[in-house]
């Protein structure tokens, strides 16, 4: 079955977010209906994921650019490579990041999915403004936030954190990916010459995680977004606790909190199939981009 989504992206930082975005699209069980994206310069990320949606050879999806600015901690980045800093692209969709989001929303007659792998913000912005279309979503899922105690910092919840907080307490159905469990998917160094062979977009992929690998001096990254991504498509990679949660900021991070009284449909990762992730997000990255009479 298909799922229709939103996908929300900090793209150009983490590199993770690139392989989210190519899994997206070349899924054959995902129709990526709008892309918006969130954090610093907004313009430059959605002209580099039009960009990138190039390699993919496709078109029509409309690209948004969303809140600006936010950033608290020097990023590592990986898009600038492919397209300079302060780069736009006269085929960005003019509407901010959460009318794009309502009026697609208005426009369906089926649940699409939101997916936010970068901070909050632009849902956030969806569910305050545009209460009504935010009702008509099938759900959230998010990457973000660390459900560990010792250190809550996490770089999508704690760039905004209230946002954050706002999303997964609105009642909706909202699946997290936390770091600690979206960590252990990871891309290793070894795989450049798989990910270089990819149609169309595998040598831009390759050298995006070229450059992360080498500006972190490491041989590995984790796949954080393409991990929490598959949580639209189920629980077959991640499972969900069945505890009920809120989420509150404290000292400025979010902090998950098991509740008898939490929104009912608020619910965490437990659990990850590492490997069967990064197995999965080659294979698709590998096929050719699919036609929209292809999607299953």
């Amino acid at each position: 079955m298909v799922i229709s989504l939103i996908l929300d992206t900090d793209l150009g930082d983490d590199v993770d977010d690139a392989f989210a975005l190519a899994f997206a699209i070349r899924h054959p069980q995902i129709d990526v209906r709008a892309i918006t994206t969130v954090l610093g310069d907004t313009q430059w990320r959605a002209a580099l994921v039009l960009r990138v949606l190039d390699d993919l050879k496709t078109s029509g999806i409309p690209v948004a650019a969303g809140a600006p600015r936010g950033e608290r901690r020097e990023p590592t980045r990986s898009g600038d490579v492919l397209l300079p800093l302060g780069s736009d692209d006269p085929r960005r969709d003019p509407r901010p990041a959460w009318d794009l989001m309502a009026d697609v929303l208005a426009h369906e007659t089926h649940p699409i999915w939101l997916v936010t792998i970068g901070p909050a913000t632009n849902a956030a912005r969806l569910i305050a403004e545009r209460p009504e279309s935010a009702q008509r979503l099938a759900g959230i899922v998010m990457m973000g936030g660390r459900h560990d105690p010792d250190n809550m910092w996490e770089h999508n919840f704690s760039s905004n954190p209230e946002a954050a907080s706002t999303v997964c307490n609105s009642g909706l159905n909202v699946r997290v990916a936390d770091y600690v469990i979206s960590s252990q998917a990871r891309l290793l160094r070894d795989d450049l010459s798989r990910i270089h062979n990819a149609p169309g977009v595998g040598p831009s992929l390759a050298m995006m995680l070229t450059t992360y690998l080498d500006r972190r001096q490491c041989d590995w990254t984790s796949m954080y977004d393409p991990a929490a991504l598959m949580l639209a498509l189920g629980e077959q990679y991640l499972t969900l606790d069945s505890t009920r949660m809120r989420a509150v900021v404290l000292d400025g991070q979010v902090e998950f909190q098991a509740t008898a009284e939490g929104p009912a449909g608020f619910r965490i990762a437990s659990t990850i199939k590492a490997e069967a992730v990064r197995e999965s997000l080659l294979q698709v990255i590998e096929q050719p981009t699919p036609r929209a009479s292809e999607l299953q």
